[in-house]
């Protein structure tokens, strides 16, 4: 009987060689971090906007400057006071004339050389004192009711002083007639039973109207512009 083969012996398995591990890093050697350029991008350009906008913010700061407004609207003639200005700040602005908000007190107390509309900024030549020209008078008056006509009498309108009889006089028809400019517009008074109206007429004339207006003996009538 022949006896089985034998199986061939089991191969013994190779080992494996050892891993080899890096020498440990010495403590004095730092590694250096990857730099991503599109950061480096991003934060030049972040630097760059905001030098921009402190540069723009400065400029903007240094031609920015605080003037006189109108806070009311003021006509022309007419006295101007406290309440009818106000202050406001501006950027450049070349060729606009304007008054520096330090000389808003001087303002006060003056009289509006032009209409001053309200929002509108005040120039130098806009508010100033009254100006006779040469040869001629400013007279006051005082007017009862019915003594002006009801519509807009603005500064600049050309009227008539017209003498009105007095009481006793036995002559009823019109006096003397007086040209005249409006210096300011009509303001009532605070009975409300008269106006109260400046007048600019000859030198010569200014004495006779005075009296008149004192002895209440003016009616004024408007005349057409021009």
């Amino acid at each position: 009987m022949r006896a089985s083969p034998r199986p061939p012996a089991a191969q013994p398995a190779r080992a494996r060689p050892a891993t080899a591990e890096p020498p440990p890093r010495p403590a004095a050697v730092q590694l250096r971090a990857r730099r991503s350029t599109r950061l480096i991008i991003i934060g030049v350009l972040c630097a760059c906007l905001g030098g921009l906008a402190m540069a723009w913010a400065w400029s903007g700061t240094q031609e920015s400057r605080t003037v006189v407004l109108m806070a009311k609207a003021v006509a022309r003639g007419d006295l101007v006071e406290s309440t009818d200005l106000t202050t406001t700040t501006i950027g450049r602005a070349s060729g606009v004339a304007v008054v520096p908000a330090a000389e808003l007190p001087g303002l006060v107390g003056q009289f509006a050389r032009v209409d001053l509309p309200a929002g509108s900024l005040v120039g130098p030549d806009s508010v100033g004192a009254r100006v006779v020209p040469a040869g001629s008078a400013h007279v006051g008056l005082r007017l009862a009711a019915g003594r002006l006509p009801s519509g807009p009498l603005p500064a600049g309108a050309f009227v008539s002083l017209v003498a009105v009889p007095a009481p006793m006089d036995a002559e009823r028809g019109p006096g003397a007639q007086f040209e005249a400019v409006v210096v300011s517009t009509p303001t009532v008074t605070s009975d409300g039973g008269s106006w109260l109206l400046d007048v600019q007429v000859e030198q010569g004339s200014a004495a006779a109207v005075a009296a008149l207006a004192a002895s209440d003996r003016i009616s004024v009538i408007r005349k057409a512009d021009g």
